[in-house]
């Protein structure tokens, strides 16, 4: 006797209309599928390593090393934003996070490819709060640090690398690892700027009224790379006079210091293109055929679909 069949659950319904509508889809409608797709995972990638898996160190001792998604998340980003904790830490980089998301962020059009994001999460233990050091010391301080993550990069880098040509991979690296970090790079502005925001000047607002919070823009001295050099002339309106550092420090707001990035992303794009290019690195799988090399910034006709939609909207805001 055949046994009856059973109801299907709603999910895989869903499952089963999805695949039918895959197969009949036009390739406007299959590139449709595949950027808001890549938009709702980049979000949650972006979203897990910035706030849930945040690299964190604790300041005077040597940092840790880091694994793969620790390397991936230092580069193809623009600006590290170390947050000196303070009681609600969690909290800020869960709001921190949400508010530069929705301003660096471009429906369809953001470039998104590898991990391409613009800052990294850094969490500083052990800051001494207490003691009132100097802006110059604290700025001087901190540009170490920055040298060291960076150089803990490149070292996990030459890792993956020596583990993959001695076929020592061990259980948690692949062949896929090493094709990675052939895109994934320290960008100069990394090297050359970044961003402190105190926890200790954080009131648990939520990411709609962080933007006034303070912050420090810091320049580390390191101009390889740039296609000129980064002076605050454009903010100078903006800048906290009392509180400057003839050396390049300067106290201002998150949302003047995050704009202010954003602007010199959009310079060194401008002079140099992106990097590493997203034309030539870039080749998405096809659902239904072939598809164009290239950025899934390319892949949307807007016109044909003037609304946001996919997966992308419903991570716009992830809570904490």
């Amino acid at each position: 006797m055949a046994s009856p069949l059973r109801p299907r659950s709603r999910s895989s319904i869903e499952r089963l209309a999805k695949d039918l509508w895959v197969r009949t889809a036009t390739q406007e409608e299959e590139l449709w599928v595949l950027r808001t797709a890549g938009e709702s995972q980049h979000r949650e990638e972006m979203y897990r390593q910035g706030v849930v898996r945040a690299y964190r160190m604790e300041f005077g001792k040597p940092l840790r090393e880091m694994d793969f998604p620790a390397f991936i998340d230092t580069c193809n980003k623009s600006v590290p934003i170390y947050i000196l904790r303070g009681d609600s830490y969690r909290s800020l980089g869960v709001e921190l996070h949400n508010y530069i998301y929705r301003g660096w962020f471009r429906p369809y059009r953001s470039e998104i490819e590898h991990e391409r994001f613009l800052c990294k999460f850094i969490h500083v233990y052990g800051f001494p709060q207490d003691t009132k050091l100097s802006l110059p010391i604290t700025a001087a301080a901190m540009t170490m640090v920055n040298q060291d993550v960076c150089a803990e990069a490149e070292k996990t880098r030459r890792r993956i690398h020596h583990m993959i040509v001695s076929r020592n991979l061990g259980r948690t690296w692949n062949t896929d690892h090493l094709e990675r970090t052939r895109f994934h790079i320290i960008q100069p502005l990394f090297r050359a700027i970044l961003i402190l925001v105190a926890g200790w000047d954080y009131q648990l607002q939520d990411s709609s009224a962080v933007g006034p919070i303070p912050a420090h823009l810091v320049l580390t001295g390191i101009t390889d790379g740039l296609s000129a050099p980064i002076t605050f002339e454009s903010i100078s309106g903006k800048i906290d006079a009392d509180v400057r550092d003839a050396s390049g420090t300067v106290k201002t707001t998150l949302e003047t210091a995050v704009d202010f990035v954003m602007g010199l992303e959009e310079r060194e794009a401008a002079a140099f293109g992106l990097r590493p290019d997203p034309v030539t690195t870039c080749k998405p799988p096809g659902l239904n055929g072939t598809l164009p090399v290239g950025p899934t910034s390319r892949f949307v006709d807007t016109e044909r679909f003037p609304h946001w939609g996919g997966g992308g909207p419903g991570m716009t805001q992830i809570p904490g």
